[in-house]
């Protein structure tokens, strides 16, 4: 028996060895920083670069909190991408690299940071935290937490600033350009499937929002012609589908292409949204912004804004407001939220809110007049701005609108998003793009659809019927997997641009319907899962050779 225990300990330490790290590692680290006034940094392509810039607001910046964090050993890894234009953003820490549907979300003691690791400026006793978060909203577990304990001068005194790499978005280097809708759409007619589809279900639904608000603006006989194969193939299509924030998207898209969401596929996609009210909103509670895509297919298929699960829907996005006038920090939900409540111009609290929001997204406009570091966030407050009847100009910055902003990021051949990203990406990023160009909220996009004879609208919380999302729908079609975050998603996870980032400028979280896991160096369920089955075979070989 005193091998056997030898043995069970030692696979049980063995265990513990392995696994304990990698749970580490996947979680969370804090410490404390001692701030340098300068740092050198390099990328994951072996670039270097060193701070403070000529730029740069001050000496003492996040990124180099994060060098210094790498140099004690507080992080064993950090993977820095440069965005052309933009300058460092964070794609893994610790051997986490951010999934297609994730970023690294930057905060400072406790708020969103409103700039990057490039232009934050640090003092002591502030804390920076960076949080691996879904488009979403939704925190994914790991975490750095980094604080400053002191700030340092380098023997050699002050560094001289170094030449800048990159503009970090200054908004004197920057101006506007046209956005050219009708090679938009010829990028994305080039990058469509035979049968019709794009990479996944998640991109095929949003280039079907894109050419829907697109049907007589601009749209050429070859963009015509993709239509025309994207909504026969939307019309047969059985995408599977496992939240209430994948039926949204997917009613969304086939209501933009005219196409009835209740029937007309062979499937009813209406239904199993409603099946998700509770009695106080939509699907998970702990999130919002299945609430906030619920609204737009549920009042353009028949249910009326005087509804009572209407009405708990907006009190529950209301009330999932934060002080700030944010939903869960990010532009992008916020400006999505912005659009959901802009059509309840008669409610006086939907109002309030709404002002708050702008204020928070103000606040939230860098010196450039963008939003974040790509064409993500952008959009949506494009798109947001306009549900409010305001224009670009409304918005302008350092003499340039966001729409200008967004022709910047509008490449040769028509895609936004540097063509060194990956084509899912791209196709993302423009998909979201051609709406926003366009001037056209998503619910000015979707068709009209009545209910079916027999579907009863809920005149009470009493009479609500609760029912899980069915998932009797499936086809042999990938979940999705490109980036913003979209997934960031967001195809396979191996196979997506890392779009989500914590970059130079403003921090940007998109939201998806659509989660993927993160792609980690440390895969801590497939040892907890090893270490599992060393114990028990251990034992049942040990117990059986006795017998």
């Amino acid at each position: 028996m005193s091998c056997f225990v030898r043995l069970l300990s030692g696979a049980v330490l063995l265990f513990v060895l392995v696994t304990i790290p990698t749970l580490t590692h996947a979680q969370s680290v804090e410490g404390n920083i001692e701030l340098p006034d300068n740092c050198t940094v390099t990328d994951k392509v072996g670039g270097q670069h060193t701070f403070p810039q000529e730029n740069s607001p001050s000496e003492f910046l996040a990124v180099c909190a994060l060098a210094k964090a790498l140099q004690t050993g507080l992080i064993t890894d950090m993977r820095l991408s440069e965005f052309p234009g933009f300058g460092l953003f964070v794609e893994g820490l610790n051997g986490v690299v951010a999934g297609s549907d994730e970023y690294w979300a930057l905060w400072l003691s406790g708020a969103f940071a409103e700039c990057g690791i490039e232009c934050l400026t640090l003092t002591q006793g502030d804390t920076i935290s960076f949080i691996l978060t879904s488009f979403e909203g939704e925190e994914r577990g790991a975490s750095i937490v980094l604080h400053i304990s002191a700030l340092t001068q380098t023997s050699e005194g002050n560094a001289p600033a170094a030449p800048s790499s990159s503009s970090s978005g200054g908004g004197e280097y920057l101006q506007g350009r046209p956005f050219d809708v009708s090679a938009a759409l010829n990028f994305l007619a080039d990058n469509q499937n035979d049968d019709g589809s794009f990479a996944s279900s998640l991109l095929t639904d949003w280039a079907a929002i894109a050419f829907g608000a697109a049907e007589g603006a601009g749209c050429s006989d070859w963009c015509q012609a993709a239509h025309g194969k994207l909504r026969f193939y939307q019309r047969s299509a059985r995408p599977e589908l496992s939240s209430a924030t994948d039926y949204e998207r997917h009613a969304m898209a086939l209501m933009a292409l005219d196409i009835n969401p209740f029937a007309e596929t062979g499937s009813d996609y209406i239904t199993p949204i409603v099946d998700e009210f509770d009695g106080a909103q939509i699907g998970d509670a702990s999130l919002v912004n299945d609430d906030i895509f619920a609204l737009f297919p549920l009042l353009h298929a028949g249910y009326a804004k005087t509804d009572t699960m209407i009405d708990m829907i907006v009190k529950f996005i209301l009330f999932k407001q934060k002080t700030n006038g944010s939903w869960e920090g990010s532009i992008d939900l916020t400006a999505a939220a912005i659009q959901a409540l802009a059509l309840f111009p008669a409610r006086s609290d939907a109002i309030e809110a709404i002002e708050r929001a702008q204020e928070f997204l103000r606040r939230n406009q860098n010196e450039s007049g963008i939003f974040g570091t790509n064409s993500f966030s952008l959009s949506w407050v494009l798109q947001a701005t306009r549900s409010l009847g305001q224009t670009p100009d409304d918005w302008k910055k350092s003499g340039v609108t966001p729409l200008g902003y967004l022709g910047v990021l509008q490449q040769e051949d028509g895609g936004v998003e540097p063509m060194s990203m990956r084509s899912d990406t791209r196709i993302w990023a423009t998909s979201y793009a051609i709406p926003a160009a366009l001037a056209k909220p998503w619910h000015s996009i979707l068709k009209d659809f009545s209910r079916p004879v027999g579907t009863e609208t809920l005149s009470s919380v009493s009479e609500v019927v609760l029912a899980p999302i069915p998932s009797t729908v499936s086809a042999p079609i990938t979940p999705p997997k490109p980036t913003p975050a979209i997934v960031p998603s967001q195809a396979t996870p191996s196979d997506v641009e890392q779009s989500g980032m914590t970059a130079a400028n403003t921090t940007t979280a998109q939201l998806a319907a659509a989660a993927t896991p993160s792609e980690n160096e440390w895969n801590s369920n497939g040892i907890w899962l090893a270490g599992v089955a060393l114990i028990f075979s251990a034992t049942f070989y040990f117990l059986f050779r006795r017998a």
